[in-house]
């Protein structure tokens, strides 16, 4: 499963969890999370992908 975590100034926010696994759908799915987390944090904001078993 990937999660996606929000980092702000190296502190983890939030940590996002997509619903479904097909890649196509995880693209769109976090580009519309990546603009929701840029209006909210501001511009430093990271998005950092990890697997999680």
């Amino acid at each position: 499963m990937i999660v996606y975590d929000i980092v702000l100034n190296g502190e983890i926010k939030e940590t996002i969890k997509p619903k479904k696994n097909r890649l196509k759908e995880i693209y769109s799915f976090m580009l519309e999370q990546s603009k929701l987390m840029k209006a909210k944090y501001g511009d430093n904001v990271k998005i950092k992908g990890r697997i999680v078993y």
